[in-house]
């Protein structure tokens, strides 16, 4: 396996991130604070995880009534984005436990929940993380054919109604990720700046035990033992997919997709002309950065700047170390992009609609 890169402006010693870096540091030593997740979080992470098997067992086994079917299903689904996004993420940036393995073992959530977490942790970690908006790299803003959500993305016919289709097949995000993306990703040996992937046959064999397993126990265990006919659950399996698309594409697309954001594109010689740590406050923004409710609920994925910049640090940490950011951009004259939520989810429809346009160009503005 190869690494395609490119190359960012090099830092000096008291550029930004070298002295966002010192403050934050400077905080936790001072508060005598460890930057792993502290007890606090573990009371949550427990409570998303044992609700999912409570609501799990009690359907298989209590739920009598239609309402209770769809209703429990659809509290899985929110249950399914709670774990991914507090227990899941946080454990791929070893930001739990500082024992790698013991952060590991968290992963393996992806595999009951029917997808990859070899697989995902090659296109976030891999991708997204060090290359983010950059295409070609970034897996994230070249998901399918369907969406031209970068300028630079090849402009093909029916990109002009995306605006009209996108928040309609954005409800299939999670099953198109179980029965289809992670089918692609397996079988190709190119994911984002990795080529020449060769993928060890036991993660392969695992992908394919994994979704077995999962539509197993979501699908074909309720139509065994419970008194509803196979329509009835295989509906109510896909509310609770449209449950979780609808969440987690409310959060994805609230960070780097929005109507001014920046797809910077490197030179002939594969450069960018900004830093690194530039670079994720170019092309990353907040949402509902003040809203304690939801940080607490979407594992600081609101706080999405200070998470790019500190990615192993716990995201309990991110409402102070947001405030640290803010300050410091400000002193270097950089920007700190945040939304409201419904300011981002609507700027996000101002992009698909701007790039259903053969003739809109890209964007190379880097500042």
């Amino acid at each position: 396996m190869t690494t395609q890169s490119v190359k960012f402006k090099k830092e000096s010693a008291d550029d930004f991130y070298p002295t966002i870096k010192k403050r934050v540091n400077e905080y936790f030593e001072q508060n005598n604070l460890s930057k792993l997740a502290p007890a606090s979080y573990f009371i949550k992470i427990s409570s998303f995880i044992l609700l999912y098997f409570f609501v799990y067992f009690n359907l298989i086994f209590n739920v009598t009534s239609l309402r209770g079917l769809f209703f429990s299903f659809i509290l899985l689904g929110f249950l399914v984005f709670f774990i991914f996004l507090n227990v899941v993420h946080d454990a791929a940036h070893g930001s739990i436990f500082k024992k790698k393995q013991s952060n590991h073992v968290l992963l393996y959530f992806l595999e009951m929940f029917g997808t990859s977490n070899y697989i995902w942790r090659i296109r976030h970690l891999e991708s997204h993380h060090i290359y983010p908006n950059i295409f070609g790299l970034d897996t994230d803003i070249k998901q399918s054919d369907l969406v031209r959500i970068s300028n630079q993305h090849p402009f093909k016919i029916h990109h002009q109604f995306q605006h009209l289709y996108m928040p309609i097949l954005y409800f299939i995000y999670t099953l198109n990720w179980t029965i289809v993306r992670d089918f692609r990703d397996i079988t190709s040996d190119n994911i984002g700046p990795k080529v020449n992937i060769k993928h060890p046959w036991e993660q392969v064999v695992l992908l394919l035990f994994s979704k077995l397993f999962y539509f197993f126990y979501t699908l074909i265990l309720p139509v065994l033992l419970l008194n509803f006919s196979f329509w009835a659950i295989f509906g109510a399996f896909l509310v609770m997919h449209f449950t979780t698309s609808f969440c987690a594409v409310f959060i994805l697309v609230s960070s780097h997709v929005g109507e001014d954001a920046v797809f910077p594109k490197a030179d002939e010689n594969r450069y960018i002309d900004h830093t690194w740590a530039e670079h994720q406050l170019i092309v990353t923004a907040d949402f509902a950065a003040d809203n304690r409710l939801i940080t607490t609920l979407v594992g600081g994925f609101n706080l999405h700047v200070v998470h790019h910049l500190f990615p192993h640090v716990s995201h309990a940490h991110y409402p102070v170390l947001t405030k640290i950011l803010k300050e410091t951009a400000a002193e270097f004259g950089l920007s700190y992009n945040s939304y409201t939520l419904k300011e981002a989810l609507i700027s996000h429809w101002k992009l698909l609609k701007k790039n259903s346009f053969k003739e809109h160009s890209a964007i190379l503005n880097e500042a």
